[in-house]
């Protein structure tokens, strides 16, 4: 191994161990390298690869590669995988100290393509020849499938998770990261259109009924989509945004009282959040605070120690929406969760203020309004993909529900008058 400087935010010797036991356990070395890309500790005599050799200035590119392979790994959520100039595959995990990056585990060179296809596919070659001609073949990196190095790439970020305290740092990052992606997504799907779009009303109610059911996936998802929506709508004027997050919010807080949180706590949670509203500066900043503002209230939701029967209906909520597009009863959702039709009838009403064949119908009609848009489906069609096994009962309760028929939203594009809109 190389002698390594000292690294105070690092346990050196239980850095030695790990390695020791990757690269003996994986086949492929592995390495401890500073932030700077200065390597510390590696389970090969040379560092494993020319690249990490610090007497070879010329490679000073391939050592700033690998330090972009740590910074990328710890924003996609704990690793990455990259190549080389010379073609061969490398895989990062950061290490955490303190929130920042102390250092990172880099594992490889590694092959992961047939010896004949890469020495086809005329790869990189240094000046000097290195890795070049069949004379160097002695030379060239363990093989490793790709789905192996993936594998291999998950027990390199277990290795750094221990070396380090941040799990719970990279899982948030990545949950950034994806939340970002999806607002990004929605942002784009705007740009693409031809008008200006309406608030997406439906979006915001399916959001706070998410809330008062404590179903904080949905509810992320759909708040990204508004979050798209308000970005994209007041043009860049923060300002704005914030006075728009900040109507969410209420909203929000209403729907998790609605849910049966604490009236007291949803209160001491407004006047939190409405303080921390004035500290926000980007747009970033308001997208943490909305979703943990989701996530608080949620949790009220859930938390409450009057509901006796919260695993009866979570379990039974998710049942009906894998089951919304199937013939489905109330018996056999009862039968399901393990209770007579009549006694889960009640409790179904009592947690959630509405009754099963309003639920399923609400998911129902939910579930068909990105199918109404796409105008090769005809009605028909939707009608029985989503669950109703009657035309013209699903006209009647799709007008009930959303206040015009499904010819008239699909004709609108989605795009409803406020004015003749109905509660849900």
């Amino acid at each position: 191994m190389t002698n390594p400087e000292q690294v105070p935010t690092v346990d050196q010797e239980s850095a030695r161990r790990i390695i020791q036991a990757f690269s003996g356990a994986c086949g492929v070395d592995c390495h401890l390298i500073a932030a700077n890309g200065e390597t510390l500790l590696s389970s090969s005599k040379d560092g494993g690869c020319v690249c990490f050799r610090a007497e070879q200035a010329r490679y000073q590119g391939c050592r700033k590669l690998h330090i972009y392979g740590a910074y990328q790994a710890e924003q996609l959520g704990g690793r990455y995988i990259y190549h080389c100039p010379h073609g061969f595959a490398w895989c990062a995990s950061p290490i955490l100290i303190g929130g920042k990056l102390a250092a990172f585990l880099a594992s490889g060179p590694a092959l992961i393509m047939d010896l004949e296809d890469y020495l086809t596919s005329q790869p990189y070659q240094p000046d000097s020849g290195t890795w070049a001609g069949e004379e160097k073949l002695t030379r060239v990196p363990p093989y490793k499938s790709p789905a192996v190095f993936g594998d291999l790439s998950i027990l390199l970020l277990t290795a750094a998770i221990y070396l380090g305290e941040h799990s719970h740092l990279l899982e948030s990052q990545k949950q950034s990261a994806e939340q970002q992606q999806h607002i990004s997504d929605t942002l784009q799907t705007l740009n693409a259109a031809q008008e200006l779009p309406r608030y997406p009303i439906d979006k915001e109610r399916g959001l706070t009924r998410a809330i008062r059911e404590g179903d904080q996936a949905e509810a992320r998802r759909l708040l990204n989509e508004l979050l798209g929506h308000i970005i994209f709508c007041t043009g860049g004027d923060f300002d704005l945004m914030r006075t728009r997050s900040v109507e969410l919010m209420s909203v929000l807080s209403r729907a998790a009282e609605e849910g049966g949180a604490d009236l007291e706590q949803v209160l001491s949670l407004n006047h939190q959040f409405l303080c921390e509203s004035a500290y926000l500066h980007s747009a970033e900043d308001l997208t943490v605070w909305l979703t943990h503002v989701i996530e608080r209230y949620t949790g009220l939701v859930f938390d409450r120690v009057d509901i006796k029967h919260k695993d009866l209906i979570y379990r039974a909520i998710h049942y009906i929406k894998r089951r919304s597009c199937e013939h489905i009863t109330l018996e056999d959702v009862a039968g399901y969760v393990g209770f007579s039709s009549s006694y889960f009838s009640k409790v179904f009403k009592e947690e959630l203020s509405c009754t099963f064949n309003h639920y399923l119908n609400q998911l129902r009609i939910e579930n068909s309004k990105p199918l109404l848009l796409d105008r090769e489906l005809n009605l028909s069609d939707i009608c029985y993909m989503v669950g109703f096994e009657d035309q013209s009962y699903f006209i009647k309760v799709f007008r009930k529900h959303v206040g015009v028929t499904p010819g008239q939203y699909r004709r609108r594009q989605g795009r409803l008058d406020p004015a003749k809109e109905r509660d849900t």
